[in-house]
Formats: C-alpha cells, sequence, structure tokens
C-alpha cells in the first residue's frame, strides 16, 4: 500500500546552479562588453608615483594603507611586475612594470561580494583595447577569452584547461 505525504516547502530554501560550457560562457562574457576603454579613465595612473615604495612593500610584504599589491608575469614571462588595487576603486586593477609604467587595466564589474557571475576586462594602457575577457562562475571557476573569443583556459580551482581539456596551466 502506498500512502501518499504532501511535502511543504514552506521555509526551504531552494538553491539551483547554472551550468556552462565554453560556448555559452563565451556569449554571456561578450554581452554588453566595451572593447574599448576611454583613456581618460586610466590617464592619471600611466606612470604609478610610488613606484619605489610599492616595490619595497613587495618585497618585504608590508601592506599599505589603502591599497592592495601582488606580482604578476605577463606575456609568457617577457613583463614583469605588480599590480596595484586601490581600496577606494575595488573595480580597476592597475597592472605595473617594475619600472613603474602602466601596461594594463582589469575593469571588474562585480556589483557585490560573492554574486557570480561576473566579468573582468583587461585592457591595454597603450591603446585601451580590450586584450582579454575573463567570467567567473564561482570562486573556483573561470572563463579566460581572448579579445577575438577563442578560449585561453577554463579554470577549475588552480588548474586552467584549454578547449580540449588538457591542463595547461597552474596558479598558487
Amino acid at each position: 500500500m502506498l500512502v501518499h505525504t504532501p511535502v511543504y516547502s514552506e521555509g526551504t530554501i531552494l538553491k539551483g546552479s547554472i551550468l556552462y560550457n565554453v560556448e555559452s560562457a563565451k556569449k554571456l562574457a561578450f554581452e554588453g562588453l566595451d572593447l574599448k576603454l576611454d583613456k581618460t579613465t586610466f590617464s592619471d595612473k600611466l606612470i604609478d608615483e610610488n613606484n619605489k615604495e610599492n616595490r619595497e612593500a613587495l618585497k618585504s610584504g608590508k601592506k599599505l594603507d589603502g591599497r592592495y599589491l601582488m606580482s604578476f608575469s605577463m606575456a609568457k614571462g617577457f613583463i614583469k611586475g605588480y599590480a596595484l588595487v586601490y581600496e577606494n576603486k575595488p573595480e580597476y586593477t592597475y597592472y605595473y612594470s617594475t619600472s613603474g609604467y602602466l601596461v594594463a587595466i582589469d575593469v571588474d564589474n562585480k556589483p557585490s561580494q560573492n554574486t557570480f557571475p561576473y566579468k573582468v576586462g583587461k585592457y591595454s594602457a597603450v591603446t585601451g583595447n580590450l586584450v582579454s575577457i575573463g567570467l567567473y562562475i564561482s570562486e573556483d571557476e573561470q572563463y579566460v577569452y581572448t579579445k577575438d573569443g577563442k578560449l585561453k583556459a577554463h579554470w577549475i580551482g588552480d588548474t586552467g584547461y584549454n578547449a580540449k581539456g588538457r591542463p595547461i596551466a597552474t596558479r598558487y
């Protein structure tokens, strides 16, 4: 004998998720994206006036008031420097060469903490043109595309995979 008992969902919170693949993530990443950044957005940041202080803080591990610093390497290691985020403008990350010249800018459209998905566009400091776009699906998953829409990497955790699903990079 089967007994049907009603199930009440009142007070129950249901959570769902959206599954993305390379194409659906690309479509969302490029939707409404500016392909060029207005140079007036970063014209006052072309040279880091605190270059020496920032480099010394990175070496010593010292935290500076009002800004966050991290080292980076771009273009297969040919460009090395540091990334700088100001606490009062967290939507922008400025990438400087070790000599203090701006090489790229990230623009982060994340509306608030723990909100996914969101996009981060990387722009050239020379031209203002889009270099790449990252779509952050969750804290542990991102898709990164070239300006032409070619998948650079699908990051899951600390491993980046190519379009064929082969590991191509690790981060830490």
